[in-house]
């Protein structure tokens, strides 16, 4: 399955980082181990396109944070 989605960022600290990306996963079942991948799509800093540098030098930090998220809002 695969879908797609959102993960805000800073709005108490005066800032928005917004991180978008698609989430596919397979169920395990009696054949395969469940699987996954996570691929961001796109970084906007209060509006503007960070991808680019997310990538390059911020993608380690928010990795396990975005990766949890996208898990547990895989289903909405």
């Amino acid at each position: 399955m695969k879908t797609k989605g959102i993960y805000t960022v800073g709005e108490p600290f005066g800032y928005e980082l917004i991180i978008e990306y698609d989430y596919e996963w397979n169920d395990e079942d009696r054949f395969a181990p469940p699987e996954d991948e996570l691929e961001v799509t796109s970084v906007m800093l209060d509006g503007m396109d960070i991808t680019r540098f997310y990538m390059d030098l911020l993608e380690d930090s928010f990795m396990d944070a975005l990766y949890e998220y996208a898990q547990e809002n895989k289903h909405n």
